[in-house]
């Protein structure tokens, strides 16, 4: 694989010719946090992809105090501008012009844009397509297809995009109606009202505000909640309140908070004494009060207080009311049997009891815990969600047949998800038929993996490289060329769509992490004990596990958020 990427960036090298600066008539943006891109032409804004954090752009040009307009595949799309910063020049050697397309990709997966040339000998993600997005091809060199994105020309590795061979004849980028312009607005709640948070599946109620409080709001005629709803702000999250219940009135600035969330959260635990409290006239009064079961952005402490922060409104309240948020439990498990059937596997760490995992089950399903996807748990990653404070991810590694017979029906009867990680010529290999024995580690069939498809997805573990040379694991003893070989066959034999990777061992090295990420991988899990709170690193996901030596007391401390 190393070989090939490096004969890719010799062969187009010629290819893309580059400057350190722009047209001076264009702003030019640096992107300070990962941007979506929106697609405004139905009417509505639809995200398309993303613009990578560090990179620069010359847009096309600048709507009011929000949006940026840019030139995205046949057409324009427009990305915040809260998000970026304008600079003098662009730091890219990648420039390109538009150039007649031969082919059309769709992104079977959310897939990074790569630049190859800014940094020599290097491939480097500057963007990123949405899974089910099409997009021109203007080249095509071994396993690459080049894309022009808003004037920089970026590859996508072929097994991560479907090709069409005959594209749509390309019009001129089409006259759209730009994004309505949001008006920032300031008023009183009339009356106890909700917060709810629409960015899930289900709406999160996150907090209630009693009446005449001031808060800060967006209206906004695009939004698809617009007549129903107004729009706030919850730290960096977009969360709601009933229009009905909001009258527009002026109010002093001062009464409002310019604070940024520090990117630490807490969880008020205190079901009867959960109120927060404005100090603006000098002594506590509340003003609502906080579900217990959410995550709040901290702006600061002040003494014995926590300061959080909804619609621009500072709320107060006492650090013995809640605690600082120490993120989502990952939990990792391998093996299940019954503790009679234990045998060789006794005391082993990586074997639980059956017993031990049904009063596990039975425990988080007793406290409302939600055992949230993988897909859900990326969306947490990049803050596009918040998740419930009771939420933790299961995972299992290696695939084992012991899960179908011990971990699938307990997660099926309590309606809970799961994610396994797959060691895929184990898979291969394994007989639909085998019968079940304690005595040696199996591995499922792929009947297996359909068969409990609506509990579990499935994930990466090599394709056949879960093996130790000592006390090294071979994704570390063999070459580059065969690890990304290995990877690409584990890789494609998984589900299409966002897929994630399990270091075998917990053993890895930053080579390891660019060869994972060049395979199609966009998370990684390690074996690491710890907590991941919003913009962990994807690829270094730390996990905590429970083996026979873990009382439930311990398990029930391991799971919790604080």
């Amino acid at each position: 694989m190393q070989r090939l990427i490096r004969a890719f960036i010799v062969v187009f090298a010629f290819v893309v010719t580059g400057s350190l600066t722009a047209q001076a008539a264009k702003p030019i943006i640096e992107v300070t946090q990962n941007v979506p891109v929106y697609d405004n032409r139905t009417g509505q804004l639809v995200e398309i992809g993303q613009l990578v954090e560090g990179e620069t752009f010359t847009v096309e040009k600048s709507y009011g105090d929000n949006w940026w307009q840019i030139r995205w595949s046949n057409h324009y799309a427009y990305i915040a501008k809260n998000r970026t910063k304008q600079v003098k020049a662009v730091n890219y050697r990648n420039a390109t012009a538009i150039a007649p397309a031969k082919q059309i990709v769709t992104a079977n997966r959310d897939v990074s844009i790569m630049d190859n040339k800014t940094i020599a000998g290097t491939l480097k993600a500057f963007a990123v397509l949405k899974q089910g997005q099409t997009y021109p091809v203007i080249s095509k060199m071994g396993n690459w297809y080049g894309i022009e994105l808003n004037g920089r020309l970026g590859f996508v590795y072929h097994t991560n995009v479907d090709v069409t061979s005959t594209p749509t004849p390309q019009p001129k980028p089409p006259v759209t109606t730009p994004p309505n312009k949001p008006v920032a607005k300031t008023g009183f709640t009339t009356t106890y009202t909700e917060v709810i948070d629409f960015r899930r599946d289900k709406p999160m109620t996150v907090a209630r505000l009693y009446g005449n409080t001031p808060i800060q709001y967006v209206d906004n005629p695009a939004d698809s909640r617009y007549k129903t709803h107004v729009k706030v702000q919850w730290g960096d999250a977009p969360v709601y309140v009933r229009r009905s219940h909001v009258k527009e009135q002026t109010v002093a600035a001062n009464r409002f908070t310019t604070l940024r969330p520090t990117g630490k959260f807490i969880i008020p635990y205190n079901s009867q004494s959960n109120h927060i409290y404005t100090n603006e006239s000098g002594k506590l009064v509340a003003f609502g009060h906080l579900d217990t079961n959410q995550r709040f952005p901290l702006i600061r402490t002040e003494g014995n207080w926590y300061v959080t922060v909804i619609g621009g409104r500072e709320g107060y309240i006492h650090n013995s009311k809640a605690a600082l948020d120490r993120g989502v439990a990952v939990l990792m498990y391998h093996h299940v049997l019954p503790e009679r059937d234990l045998g060789f596997f006794k005391h082993k760490s990586t074997t639980v009891t059956s017993e031990q995992f049904r009063q596990e089950m039975a425990y988080l399903n007793s406290q409302n815990y939600e055992t949230i996807t993988l897909d859900e748990f990326r969306r947490y990653l990049k803050r596009q969600i918040t998740l419930p404070a009771n939420s933790v991810v299961l995972t299992f590694d290696d695939g084992l047949l012991s899960t179908r017979e011990y971990a699938y029906p307990v997660l099926k009867k309590h309606n809970f998800k799961a994610a396994q990680f797959l060691i895929t010529a184990r898979n291969d290999a394994a007989n639909p038929k085998q019968v079940f024995s304690p005595n040696v580690l199996q591995a499922l069939s792929w009947q297996d993996v359909t068969n409990m498809s609506d509990v579990f997805s499935f994930e990466g573990h090599t394709y056949n490289l879960h093996n130790l040379l000592g006390k090294t694991s071979n994704v570390l003893t063999v070459s580059n060329a065969q690890l990304a070989a290995d990877l690409k066959r584990n890789i494609s034999s998984l589900p299409k769509g966002p897929r994630a990777f399990a270091y075998p061992f917990g053993q890895f090295n930053a080579n390891t992490v660019q060869i994972v990420k060049n395979a199609g991988f966009d998370l990684a899990l390690t074996t690491r004990l710890g907590y991941n709170s919003p913009y962990e690193d994807p690829f270094y996901i730390k996990r905590v596990s429970s083996d026979q030596s873990v009382s439930l007391e311990q398990y029930k401390r391991m799971v919790r958020p604080y």
